[in-house]
């Protein structure tokens, strides 16, 4: 397949069982699709010589070390057509190699859909619900959609402190607080920032199979990603 100006996009931050979770998806990323274009942010500290062998470009100058540094470097891929994939996942099939052709050129960004059975907290909030898995997602880099990138980032933190982004001012659940699909349904809801959003074609699980999904959510269709949660044990 002709490989164009598309890649892959990791963030391995704060814990050190991110970087190792990152090296395992993108090896079974290169099993599956040795052409593939793959950048990882992450600390310099934690970059061995065999990294430079596995990913095509590492990025350490002010990577922060942040829960959610993912956000931070979104606006800063240096692809065309991005692929931002979480560390904890695994590539497995070949089909990988299409991924960017799920991509509808007249969207921004293209994103699977959150399962509630599967979800980590409640979806369902007064005056909306969080329907975007933000764990994986195809992106383009014009103008107003890494602007949106970068206000993400930015309002997520803010988030952090009540003082500067108090949520439940504006009405909305605290525990929503920690959520960055929050902060996302937030600006396409309710700022001008919002981009055009678009969803991987069904069955899109197959694209970002979460591990505790039901097996027929796959329709018949073989599971290109897995997405799996990295234990509490080998946390730091």
């Amino acid at each position: 397949m002709e490989q164009k100006n598309n890649g892959f996009l990791y963030v391995a931050s704060l814990e050190h069982c991110f970087i190792t979770a990152a090296r395992y998806s993108a090896s079974s990323l290169k099993d599956y699709w040795p052409e593939s274009n793959i950048t990882l942010f992450t600390h310099k500290e934690w970059v061995t010589e065999a990294d430079y062998d596995l990913f095509d470009n590492i990025i350490t100058e002010d990577v922060p070390y942040h829960k959610r540094s993912k956000l931070w470097a979104l606006d800063r891929t240096p692809y065309d057509l991005t692929c931002y994939i979480d560390c904890d996942t695994e590539i497995m099939h070949e089909d990988i190699q299409y991924i960017f052709d799920q991509h509808n050129i007249e969207n921004d960004i293209t994103l699977t859909k959150v399962r509630d059975y599967a979800a980590s907290t409640d979806n369902y909030f007064n005056g909306g619900s969080l329907t975007d898995h933000c764990g994986l997602f195809v992106y383009n880099s014009k103008p107003k959609t890494l602007a949106f990138m970068n206000i993400w980032w930015h309002l997520y933190c803010d988030q952090q402190d009540k003082q500067a982004f108090n949520i439940e001012a504006a009405g909305y659940p605290t525990y929503l607080r920690q959520w960055d699909q929050f902060t996302f349904w937030y600006l396409q809801n309710k700022t001008e920032y919002k981009i055009k959003r678009g969803y991987f074609p069904d069955p899109d699980a197959k694209w970002n199979f979460v591990h505790i999904y039901r097996q027929e959510e796959l329709q018949g269709h073989d599971m290109v990603i897995c997405h799996r949660t990295i234990p509490n044990d080998m946390r730091d």
